[in-house]
């Protein structure tokens, strides 16, 4: 017997009770969502330091594309401003310095800054608009799913009366 839960389809066994019920709602927890998203940045940042010095647009890419990824996955906007402090930390230390050293550098740091904050923000404007359309999508589908139901139903109606 297949049991129908928010779009998700579950399987009852026969040795329980009901059908299997997921908590309704109930977000990833922001420390979770801070530990995927420092573990996204570090393998980006592995992935940055195999590219050559000479190639600093590429070596520099790796670490906002993660946090832009993070962003639009997530959508959790708390754990974002942690993964993208620590984006810009790894990307400052290692990066950009090569020995996990942290300063400041006048030129080059408030772009670092700014391209993380502007990827962050399209990242969540990517993942927000594509859960919305994704929610109308789903809600379209059962309005006809029961406009199809009403169809039928009328249609047995009918077959039984005439």
């Amino acid at each position: 017997m297949r049991v129908r839960w928010e779009g998700a389809v579950l399987m009852r066994s026969p040795s329980t009770r009901g059908p299997a019920v997921l908590p309704a709602g109930e977000p990833t927890p922001v420390g979770m969502n801070v530990v995927g998203g420092a573990v996204a940045v570090v393998a980006a940042a592995l992935v940055a330091a195999a590219v050559p010095a000479g190639y600093p647009g590429l070596r520099f890419a790796a670490v906002p594309l993660a946090v832009g990824g993070f962003a639009a996955a997530t959508g959790d906007q708390l754990a974002l401003a942690g993964v993208a402090l620590l984006g810009w930390l790894v990307t400052n230390g290692f990066l950009e310095n090569r020995a996990g050293e942290l300063s400041w550098h006048p030129a080059a740091d408030p772009s670092l800054v700014m391209i993380l904050v502007m990827v962050a923000a399209v990242g969540l404007a990517v993942g927000d608009g594509y859960r919305q359309v994704r929610d109308v999508r789903a809600r379209w589908r059962a309005e006809a799913e029961l406009a199809q139901i009403a169809t039928d139903a009328e249609e047995r109606e009918e077959k039984h009366y005439a």
